[in-house]
């Protein structure tokens, strides 16, 4: 199964879109800011981090901030555009629609969160073996 959304059906599919676009070295968002939206990458590559710590790179049919949709919550990281970039920008009324009307894309935004959460875990676990370290794991 894909990680990557087919940009022209998800455009055609949501009706009016809403493009957003970045320049390099712009943050879309930035972590703890309020959410509204999860966006798909249409054009670009943009770094998901924390901090310094890039955690995920996307590219087009890529999407960035669905966990704070889903958790109708507070960015968990920033997103930064490496280069000139352009996204469509779905609220929650657009997400909730795509979801009952097309699962696949339900799928894509679970396998999208679930890699992201398996990379951190994976870094989480490098930082509790560490020399000095002690903890439960």
């Amino acid at each position: 199964m894909a990680r990557h959304l087919d940009v022209a059906r998800i455009s055609r599919l949501l009706g009016v879109i809403e493009l957003v676009s970045v320049r390099p070295g712009d943050f879309l968002f930035q972590e703890n800011d309020e959410a509204d939206a999860l966006y798909v990458v249409r054009a670009g590559t943009l770094d998901v981090m924390r901090g310094s710590t890039v955690y995920d790179t996307v590219t087009p049919g890529g999407i960035v901030g669905e966990l704070a949709i889903v958790d109708e919550g507070r960015r968990s990281a920033s997103v930064l555009a490496r280069t000139h970039s352009q996204l469509i920008k779905i609220d929650v009324p657009g997400f909730l629609d795509l979801v009952a009307s097309e699962p696949e894309f339900a799928l894509v935004v679970m396998q999208v969160m679930a890699r992201r959460l398996r990379i951190m875990n994976y870094r989480y676990s490098d930082l509790s073996a560490a020399p000095g370290r002690t903890g439960n794991r």
